[in-house]
């Protein structure tokens, strides 16, 4: 059975309350809440008697069951299509954990000249010092012994290492192929197309871009800044997805995020730990190498 013949088919049992029709639309609400306190107490069961609880499966399909008819029932009285509901939540945890192929990354450089392209890969040295009592830090890009932006500091007044934060924009080239920050910091903004270079890599986008790391620095402190993280909290990645909006790499999936949080927040760790170091960021690869210090 489909879904669609299911809601059809369960839509003919929704009952109507006698005293008050508003009733009907909120009864299923409650109605579900009790259902996946049966469905908990199935399990509770399970861990009780193991294996002597021969009923578990049995049961389990029935309260089940019983959820789908509340959330068949749900979907009905407020014009939802149960079959378009299974569709989408399919394509959202998919692009959540599964999109993460080489071929489904997307090329934001596609058709710009070579000068306007973000790098495919290159190194980058990230050097502390002290000055007047404060530690700041220089990046250099090994490619030209330059230096990449203004010195930085951890600007706040406690010593917290987020002086090293420029490397989750490095994150976002590596894997993401996106940073209007570094895009400006390089040079390699989009100027041959004016609308590209207004309003993918201009000031707007900058902003979004350090509102994205910080939010996610915010996070990360209270899970010891995702050291012994594997995975990154969905309701995290949907956030960062509602930040950056309409800007162009909204087409990246949830789960390329997540690669790109951890892996930047392992190396942002390791230049932490070692006081700088040396970085391969390479979007060939999509990913982040800490190559230690010299």
């Amino acid at each position: 059975m489909d879904f669609n013949s299911y809601q059809e088919k369960a839509k003919e049992t929704i009952q109507r309350n006698a005293s008050d029709d508003k009733l009907t639309s909120i009864v299923p609400f409650l109605g579900i809440i009790g259902e996946i306190g049966s469905l908990v107490t199935e399990l509770k069961k399970k861990f009780r008697d193991g294996d002597a609880y021969v009923a578990f499966k049995t049961k389990l399909e029935e309260e089940l069951g019983d959820v789908l008819w509340y959330i068949s029932t749900i979907a009905t009285q407020n014009n939802l299509i149960l079959e378009d509901i299974a569709s989408k939540n399919l394509t959202k945890i998919h692009d959540r954990f599964l999109v993460d192929d080489s071929e489904t990354y997307k090329d934001f450089d596609n058709g710009f000249p070579e000068h306007e392209k973000l790098p495919d890969e290159f190194e980058i040295e990230f050097i502390s010092y002290e000055e007047i009592g404060k530690k700041k830090l220089k990046i250099i890009d090994k490619r030209s012994n330059e230096i990449i932006g203004d010195p930085l500091t951890d600007n706040s007044y406690i010593e917290d290492g987020y002086r090293f934060h420029d490397i989750f924009h490095y994150g976002y080239l590596a894997i993401l192929g996106w940073s209007p920050v570094l895009r400006k910091l390089l040079a390699l903004k989009r100027k041959s197309n004016a609308d590209i270079d207004e309003n993918e890599d201009g000031a707007r986008a900058q902003i979004i871009e350090e509102m994205v790391s910080l939010y996610i620095y915010s996070l990360a402190l209270d899970h010891e800044l995702l050291k012994y993280s594997n995975s990154v909290d969905s309701g995290i990645i949907k956030q960062v997805k509602i930040l950056i909006g309409k800007l162009e790499v909204k087409d990246c999936s949830g789960k390329q995020w997540e690669k790109a949080i951890l892996n930047s927040y392992e190396i942002y760790n390791k230049l932490r730990d070692n006081d700088g170091g040396r970085v391969l960021v390479s979007k060939k690869n999509r990913t982040l190498t800490y190559l230690g210090k010299k």
